[in-house]
């Protein structure tokens, strides 16, 4: 069985402040620290499951957020910063799933912790063929192109709603109910952790009613920037990209991946 798993770290249990989430900041090793052992807790359990091949990529940021020497053997860890046409890379058709661990709210999300859709200092939100999307839906397009289902779907109480609203059959496990964008009430990570392993259990259980996420085409992704500058920066031909007002631009194409890469 080979699981493939991207890691975001808003979700994460024990995580609520942006001090936790950002290099240099004070409390971000700590965050460090909650966000490798609960990828420990999620390597075990898929090694208990009989997985034999785990690909586990860090997707929060800069992509170097796990501390390496703490890591679980077993599986094998995709660090750095991957564009999208490389987001999930050594993902292809031969694996079983994929998780999206410590994921969160789309921009604009209501009481939800760290709402964002890939940039919250960039991007107001982002909508695909005129409805709002986040990370979730674009990520699990990105997995399904290769004919691979999302499974688990992890993080507050408003992502495990978006990821419901967004994938057939998945399994979702909350680590904490939000109560703001920096507030929620939390599990003890060590609780979050122990319950994980049985959420991945459930998960590869209900595989069967799981399908590829694949939005059809063709598309039309527009993007609201949090300032005109930002706007300013885009060519618009009037055709592929064209200016909506003073701070959005509509991108078209026919391949999604291609399309996220010169919009994003």
């Amino acid at each position: 069985m080979k699981i493939y798993v991207s890691v975001d770290m808003e979700g994460i249990g024990g995580i609520v402040l942006p001090d936790q989430l950002r290099k240099g900041e004070f409390f971000y090793q700590e965050g460090r620290q909650l966000l490798t052992n609960e990828v420990n807790a999620i390597v075990d359990a898929l090694l208990e499951a009989g997985a034999t091949d785990i690909v586990v990529k860090d997707a929060h940021a800069t992509g170097f957020n796990f501390v390496p020497e703490l890591l679980r053997p077993g599986a094998t860890y995709l660090m750095g910063g991957t564009p999208i046409p490389n987001r999930f890379a050594g993902l292809d058709s031969t694996f079983d799933g994929a998780f999206l661990i410590g994921y969160h709210g789309m921009a604009g999300a209501r009481r939800a912790v760290r709402d964002h859709t890939f940039s919250s200092a960039s991007f107001q939100y982002v909508k695909l063929n005129g409805r709002e999307v986040g990370e979730i839906a674009l990520d699990s397009h990105l997995i399904g192109v290769h004919g691979v289902p999302v499974l688990l779907v992890t993080g507050d109480d408003a992502a495990c709603r978006e990821a419901k609203e967004e994938l057939e059959g998945v399994a979702v496990y909350e680590t904490k109910q939000a109560a703001g964008r920096h507030a929620a009430l939390l599990k003890a990570p060590q609780q979050v952790r122990q319950e994980m392993r049985e959420a991945v259990r459930a998960a590869l259980a209900g595989r069967g009613g799981c399908k590829p996420r694949v939005i059809p085409g063709p598309y039309e992704l527009e993007i609201r920037y949090t300032s005109t500058d930002m706007a300013d920066g885009k060519y618009c031909d009037g055709v592929r990209s064209e200016r909506l007002d003073g701070q959005s631009v509509l991108h078209r194409d026919d391949d999604l991946v291609r399309l996220l890469a010169r919009a994003l």
